[in-house]
């Protein structure tokens, strides 16, 4: 009964081994097209390039999207490595629970996702800052536009300074 037991307790390590590597597979290709996605929608940002970047957006939310599933499926895996008494904090501690040959390989890879992900982490707040720099600045542009070249004081006492409105929108100027 014991070697029964014990078979079985290696069957589910291998079933988790193998969802490991599984969501491994999925996440890499995903991971290496967000960078490149990444690279490119930085050099459209830098070029200006409006209708390439909104390209880039729509791409970006079906791989988002492809991110989430394999995020639903660690969390799948990390629940039933729970249930089967495994440590379940990280997929790095599921695989220390593990007896499995192949763990070192399978540490490496886990390793590089985690690179990966920093660096999309990164290249996200970097274009994240870019972009909402770039859109106070066209504020404030039209802003000035509007308001004739002066600045509307912050504080007023109920009434603009100055009783035009800006070039293009009062015919009067």
């Amino acid at each position: 009964m014991h070697a029964g037991q014990s078979a079985s307790a290696q069957s589910i390590q291998q079933q988790l081994l193998s969802q490991l590597v599984g969501i491994l597979n999925d996440l890499e290709p995903i991971q290496k097209q967000l960078l490149d996605l990444y690279q490119a929608k930085s050099k459209a940002l830098k070029q200006v390039d409006v209708a390439r970047f909104e390209q880039f957006g729509v791409v970006e939310e079906e791989l988002t999207r492809e991110l989430q599933f394999v995020l639903l499926a660690r969390q799948q895996l990390l629940q039933k490595a729970e249930q089967h008494g495994f440590p379940s904090q990280t997929m790095k501690d599921l695989l220390s629970g593990l007896d499995v040959a192949e763990a070192d390989l399978v540490f490496q890879r886990i390793d590089d996702a985690e690179q990966r992900s920093k660096k999309l982490r990164h290249e996200s707040w970097v274009q994240w800052i870019v972009s909402q720099r770039s859109y106070q600045h066209y504020s404030q542009i039209l802003e000035l536009i509007a308001n004739a070249g002066q600045k509307v004081p912050t504080y007023s006492r109920g009434q603009n300074e100055s009783n035009t409105g800006g070039a293009i929108f009062d015919a009067s100027a």
